[in-house]
């Protein structure tokens, strides 16, 4: 047990949702919830100090948070976190006020461990973490020009496949009859609204629900030796590393994301839903990298 006890709110931050963990320096879980999510770098300051005023609505008022981790999708340079930490100290006033990628945060799950960790969520990333810090970061790029293997993509895909009539009838029929959405709804969803990649990415249950259906099977697992041909295999020396998986994608095709990783010529190391039980182990000692 610590001498002295401190209070430690960890956010994982995505483009969907939030979650967020109060936990102490001695391991205990105090409270945790779920907020909107929002991309860090499409968010003024002066929204950001809205958001997180109404996170704060939603705890104990009376608790003493000494540090904030904020891991979030969009953290991509000094300047965008800087504002956000700056908007996390106007709310709060902490401590310790941390911002950092996504990325970073599947680093640290690792616990130290050297290797390539990959993102593969709504869209995707990965890095080459020495166990300290990362190395490299080959870029995603987002949904228009990367983001392979991520939700986004396995929904355009899809949805291209559909309307062109590359997909067998069975599951072009399956798919109308579920969804009820016609050519032109979807293409208003993905043209006039704000959250296409979210749109997209919303079709990857769709997708998980026929995986036995052969076209389906093979879409997943092309789009997966796209992300590592493009991603993974870019790092030098990469087969000689474990590459480790994070996010809802990776975790609910696990099964076919081990086998074409190991396919390809590499060895698997950790693939987990989410990051924070790993934060949370790694923020009980409060150490920053």
């Amino acid at each position: 047990m610590h001498e002295t006890t401190r209070n430690i709110l960890i956010a994982d931050g995505g483009s969907t949702k939030v979650e967020w963990l109060l936990t102490d320096t001695d391991g205990n879980t105090k409270a945790s919830f779920i907020s909107d999510g929002f991309n860090v770098a499409r968010i003024s300051q002066k929204d950001a100090v809205s958001y997180f005023s109404d996170v704060r609505k939603k705890m104990d008022p009376a608790a003493v948070i000494n540090e904030i981790h904020y891991y979030g999708s969009g953290a991509a340079t000094p300047e965008i976190c800087s504002a956000v930490e700056n908007a996390i100290r106007e709310v709060w006033n902490p401590e310790v006020a941390e911002v950092q990628s996504d990325m970073l945060a599947a680093c640290r799950v690792t616990e130290g461990t050297p290797g390539i960790v990959c993102i593969l969520g709504t869209g995707s990333n990965s890095a080459f973490f020495d166990g300290k810090k990362m190395i490299r970061n080959i870029p995603p790029l987002g949904f228009i020009l990367g983001d392979e293997g991520g939700g986004t993509a396995l929904g355009k895909r899809l949805l291209g496949d559909i309307f062109k009539e590359i997909a067998p009838k069975c599951v072009c029929d399956a798919f109308f009859n579920e969804t009820g959405l016609s050519k032109g709804d979807v293409i208003e969803k993905v043209y006039r609204s704000a959250a296409p990649n979210i749109f997209l990415a919303s079709f990857v249950p769709f997708i998980k629900k026929h995986l036995d259906n052969s076209y389906i099977n093979s879409l997943v697992r092309q789009e997966f030796r796209r992300f590592i041909s493009r991603n993974v295999a870019r790092y030098e020396n990469s087969h000689s590393y474990p590459i480790s998986y994070i996010g809802s994608v990776a975790y609910h095709f696990r099964d076919i994301l081990r086998e074409v990783t190991e396919s390809e010529g590499f060895k698997v190391g950790l693939i987990e839903q989410h990051p924070m039980s790993g934060l949370k182990i790694y923020h009980s000692g409060y150490h920053v990298l």
